[in-house]
């Protein structure tokens, strides 16, 4: 509840600082992953300009093994640093809206507060419930907010366990499938 004008502009301008923010997050995470995109691109041109012409060399079928073999590990060790590298742009940039948006709610809920608080202070007798509801239902939405907000950090928690432990395998497996050949 906005009593003056002014307090409406200032809400107006604070959403929109916060809607900035988080575009400029945004576009900063896809100004790191075009790079990492162009880097990755650039890099994998000149490796297989290499290989082609390694692979051109080849003389025997024993080279050929030993050139199959030993490509293996080096393109696994690329993709789970490529991957990694994509996983933590877009879950720093994550996080980053993550703290705009949780420093807008908090606002947001400090303002509904103070609006309710003002509207118990002019509401007439007798309608002390329904403030007294009021106040219970913003409390239990918070409750809620915080309890999902938990659920949500575990789950991110757990995927980024997971994430660190699914490259070794991976890479285990490569190194294994070299040392068979």
């Amino acid at each position: 509840m906005y009593t003056t004008p002014d307090q409406l502009v200032a809400a107006h301008k604070a959403a929109l600082e916060s809607f900035q923010a988080v575009a400029a997050k945004s576009f900063e995470g896809l100004e790191k992953l075009a790079e990492l995109n162009l880097a990755a691109t650039k890099s994998t041109l000149e490796e297989t300009a290499e290989q082609f012409k390694a692979l051109l060399e080849v003389k025997d079928v024993k080279a050929l093994a030993d050139f199959a073999a030993g490509s293996a590990q080096p393109a696994a060790d690329k993709v789970t640093a490529y991957s990694k590298h994509v996983y933590e742009i877009t879950s720093d940039t994550g996080s980053e809206i993550a703290k705009l948006i949780e420093k807008q709610f908090a606002e947001g809920n400090r303002q509904l507060h103070a609006a309710i608080d003002a509207l118990a202070k002019n509401a007439p007798a007798g309608s002390e419930g329904v403030v007294t509801f009021m106040k219970s239902a913003v409390s239990a939405a918070n409750t809620a907010y915080d309890q999902v907000n938990k659920a949500t950090k575990q789950v991110v928690e757990r995927a980024e366990a997971n994430i660190a432990a699914g490259g070794k395998p991976a890479a285990n497996g490569a190194a294994r499938a070299k040392k068979a050949a």
